[in-house]
């Protein structure tokens, strides 16, 4: 049974010693994690979401792994998105950084249910508000796995952007996120992967210059993910690109141990 209502995520989520939210599905724990996203100056513009599963034994299991596992059934990937989804906008609310971006991971065929769902759609907008929170402030990535339809899917995306949220494709130049889905999504934002950046420091440049161009012709900003070094943060300020996100600037953490606002990256 797909969570849809709110009886039933009040049921999985708790708040725990620490004050985060955190969720329980199955024999499985949820908690949040973010990771800070800057602009050319080094001034935080928002935090990425991101959630630690573990299992019964506490054992950390993989959440690209989990998601695209073949033997898992979709209806226990998309719980799993949702409940993730729920505590990392309750841990954003009340947070110091409630004012920033907030951008949160979609599956494509999770996705595709906010074009058909309206009560699904509903309690969103209605969490958010409740929370005082604008859907302006919500930067929807869809992620790099393959749709059921990409076509719903960009459906989706339209209904969510209509409504007020940032629409970003993420991990551009990886699987399903390529120049068909970004073209068709238009997205908001376009999130570079690391791979592009790896290769464009390898001097190979084309793919990641291909899809500066591609940001450009859509409007899009871009972030450049995977910033792990020094050189490679100066060689991506030089082509002026928008955002930065990677360990070199940041790592993912409890959003309160976020302790700043921005990084002296010299």
């Amino acid at each position: 049974m797909l969570l849809s209502s709110q009886n039933q995520f009040q049921k999985l989520v708790k708040c725990n010693d620490d004050k985060e939210y955190v969720a329980q599905y199955k024999d499985l724990s949820l908690k949040s994690v973010y990771q800070p996203i800057f602009d050319i100056n080094t001034q935080v513009i928002g935090v990425e979401a991101l959630v630690r599963i573990t299992d019964s034994s506490d054992n950390a299991i993989r959440p690209d792994l989990y998601f695209g596992a073949e033997d898992i059934c979709l209806e226990d990937k998309i719980n799993v998105e949702r409940l993730s989804r729920v505590i990392h906008i309750r841990n954003f609310a009340y947070s110091t950084y409630r004012n920033k971006q907030l951008f949160l991971n979609v599956l494509p065929s999770a996705g595709e249910f906010f074009a058909i769902e309206d009560m699904r759609f509903s309690l969103l907008n209605k969490r958010l508000k409740a929370l005082n929170l604008k859907p302006s402030q919500i930067v929807m990535e869809v992620v790099e796995l393959n749709a059921r339809d990409e076509s719903s899917l960009t459906k989706a995306m339209n209904r969510l952007s209509a409504g007020g949220f940032k629409i970003a494709v993420d991990d551009f130049g990886t699987k399903a996120s390529n120049r068909a889905r970004v073209e068709q999504i238009r997205p908001d934002i376009l999130k570079i992967d690391r791979s592009l950046l790896l290769d464009y420091m390898d001097g190979s440049p084309q793919e990641l210059t291909s899809g500066l161009v591609l940001a450009k012709k859509i409007g899009a900003k871009v972030v450049v993910e995977g910033i792990e070094t020094k050189e490679q943060f100066e060689a991506m300020r030089e082509l002026n690109i928008d955002f930065y996100q990677g360990y070199f600037l940041a790592t993912p953490q409890s959003i309160e141990l976020i302790k700043f606002d921005s990084v002296d990256a010299l």
